[in-house]
């Protein structure tokens, strides 16, 4: 009996050291809506400490109209067995101690021990909708600016916002992996992976963001030979990111041999990843989605071709297709074909399109092949 004390308490403790360790809010109540756990995220999160909320009802933690409806919310799934939050996530508003209201999402597990538990994981995005209230209002301005300088400017503002808390993200992620590292638990070793994952994600969107704010303020670019075919695979990887749901078929036609080029990586992604982006929404409207990347090497040039079977361009368009804030779309800017071509002859290199039949658009991107390729 007391070999089995010991062990619930070793559990309880261990139980407690993963919840603390997440870097959201953990929050379990009872079917009365009654908190009987709150983590230390939820803490700095609310404002409350832990004495002041374990036995009170968490819709303390909420603003109208759910502070009022919350309780009916667990009844009426009580009762009928609908659930109308578990097992998904939900865009809230939650409120701090200081009556502080922020945006947050919830997601919210079941389980029984006896009686039924339910616990309660909530996100604050705060600062990712502020950035995107930014990001919408900079889009307003591009729209409407008449000069290619004033996106310069725009994007050093846009960088300087989004580095913030792309920072704070890799040093919450960091803290969590130091502190995963002294617990031990099943899966540990996963869920330093994906952290491990997840800060080299936000390093690599910080470097981009840096590349696109030097590319603009025209400093000296890094560049190195890389083989054409990889920026071309790491580029996808971003930018066919919900292709497969919108049902667009994709063929890839990588010439082994295309060999590499002198470029700034980076720099080269943006581009693929802005042709790419604009071939698959040209499908959007089409049933035929076919959209096929090509490399190949002719001479001393590497080409890169990317095909659509989307609505195509019409011969108006492609006499500005290139210029600052030309676009067909009805929501879009016009810059990133603008852009890729900047940084396209910053390389030496060459962009246009054509038709593609019987129907579509193919971009054609042609680079001076590395040296020892050449």
């Amino acid at each position: 009996m007391a070999a089995t004390g010991v062990n619930n308490m070793e559990n309880e403790r261990f139980l407690r050291s993963v919840i603390n360790a997440s870097p959201n809010a953990v929050i379990t109540i009872n079917e009365a809506g009654e908190i009987l756990v709150f983590s230390r995220a939820a803490q700095a999160m609310f404002g409350f400490g832990e004495a002041e909320v374990l036995g009170k009802n968490v819709s303390m933690l909420m603003p109208e109209p759910d502070h009022s409806l919350h309780d009916g919310y667990i009844r009426r799934y009580i009762e009928t067995g609908k659930a109308q939050i578990i097992g998904r996530a939900r865009p809230v508003m939650a409120r701090r101690k200081n009556g502080e209201t922020f945006p947050a999402v919830l997601h919210v597990s079941e389980f029984d021990e006896g009686a039924r538990i339910f616990v309660g994981f909530v996100e604050d995005i705060t600062r990712q909708k502020a950035t995107e209230r930014r990001l919408e209002d900079t889009q307003l301005q591009l729209q409407h600016a008449g000069r290619i300088g004033a996106m310069g400017e725009i994007a050093t503002s846009i960088a300087h916002e989004l580095n913030q808390p792309l920072t704070a993200a890799a040093s919450m992620a960091g803290a969590v992996a130091l502190t995963l590292k002294k617990t031990t638990f099943d899966g540990k070793d996963d869920a330093l992976a994906l952290i491990d994952d997840a800060v080299a994600e936000i390093r690599r969107a910080s470097g981009v963001i840096r590349q696109m704010r030097d590319f603009l303020r025209n400093r000296e670019t890094e560049r190195a030979a890389h083989p054409i075919n990889r920026i071309i695979e790491e580029s996808c990887l971003i930018a066919l990111i919900g292709a497969e749901t919108e049902g667009v078929m994709v063929t890839s036609a990588l010439d082994d041999y295309a060999g590499a080029v002198m470029v700034d990586r980076i720099q080269m992604q943006q581009v693929i990843v802005n042709l790419i982006r604009n071939a698959v929404d040209a499908m959007q409207e089409t049933r035929n989605k076919h959209l096929t990347i090509a490399t190949a090497k002719k001479d001393d040039t590497v080409e890169i071709r990317i095909a659509d079977t989307g609505t195509g361009i019409t011969d108006e368009m492609k006499k500005r297709l290139f210029e600052p804030f030309a676009t067909s779309k009805e929501d879009g800017m016009g810059i990133g074909l603008s852009l890729s071509k900047s940084i396209v002859e910053a390389h030496k290199g060459e962009i246009y399109a054509k038709d593609n039949h019987p129907a579509g658009t193919v971009f054609l991107v042609a680079l001076p092949a590395a040296k020892d390729d050449a």
